[in-house]
């Protein structure tokens, strides 16, 4: 029986014998093979050498659960939002079975019962704790695969680090606005800022209140269709841009009792 500890299993590797006896790869480290990574192992391997998974569990985990919120909530039908599993990465170097913290893929047609074998539309590695070989190592592996995007969330900087093949790395520092892939458009939502991949308070902004206010947002403008009352598309804009409950609470009162486009138009200008 597979022994557990914090309800993720603790049984040894399969038919690869104990870690402790292996050889040495040409980096040093212990030879493995795909047996060593299974759900709950503490291994990657990288190229037929074992590497130990680094991620902490303090504000590394907090930015990945914040960063796959997002994503679920904004992600377009038919993509999927996985954290910490294991993607197939072996090439003719060696087998490579690395774990990204947060990827987003467009090509899972069924369950996924062991590694991702496909090219994820989106990886992100947060860097907390882990040592900068590590970090290093990872995403020059995802590059060397083609993967398209690679965000690399700096916790402790609060910055975004977004990375592509053959193209100079991009940071987005606290203040600024980071771009959404239009896969990740689902509600309308095209940039986030900085502080909302770090911090609950502004993440929450862009889950379930932003789902929520566009919504209501979306309502507003129906009603106004329904009445016939045409408004000019700048203040369309200015509603669906909106994210303040209060205003859109009024603006909806407005759509449904304005006598002309322009009244409600005004209303809008009021906030």
């Amino acid at each position: 029986m597979t022994a557990r500890t914090n309800g993720l299993p603790t049984r040894p590797p399969r038919n690869t014998g104990p870690i402790e006896l292996r050889d040495f790869g040409p980096t040093g480290r212990r030879l493995g093979t795909p047996d060593d990574c299974y759900d709950g192992s503490p291994w990657e391997l990288h190229r037929g050498e074992l590497i130990e998974q680094m991620g902490s569990k303090d504000i590394h985990g907090i930015v990945m659960a914040l960063l796959a919120a997002l994503f679920r909530t904004h992600a377009r039908e038919g993509f999927t939002v996985m954290t910490d599993v294991y993607c197939d990465l072996s090439d003719p170097a060696g087998p490579s079975l690395r774990a990204p913290d947060v990827v987003v893929v467009g090509d899972l047609s069924s369950p996924r019962n062991d590694a991702y074998r496909g090219t994820p539309l989106l990886a992100v590695e947060i860097r907390g704790t882990q040592s900068r070989r590590y970090l290093e190592e990872k995403v020059k592996l995802y590059l060397e695969h083609e993967w398209p995007w690679v965000w690399i969330a700096h916790a402790e900087r609060r910055e975004l680090e977004v990375v592509r093949p053959g193209t100079a790395s991009i940071t987005y520092r606290p203040g600024a606005e980071v771009p959404l892939l239009p896969e990740l458009g689902k509600h309308g939502l095209g940039a986030v800022p900085v502080a909302a991949l770090f911090e609950e308070r502004d993440a929450a902004r862009f889950t379930d209140e932003w789902v929520e206010a566009r919504t209501q947002a979306r309502a507003i403008l129906a009603v106004l269709s329904a009445r016939g009352l045409a408004v000019p598309e700048a203040v369309q804009a200015r509603v669906l841009a909106c994210g303040e409950p209060a205003a859109l609470e009024r603006w909806l009162v407005s759509a449904a009792t304005a006598a002309s486009g322009a009244v409600f138009a005004a209303a809008v200008d009021r906030g």
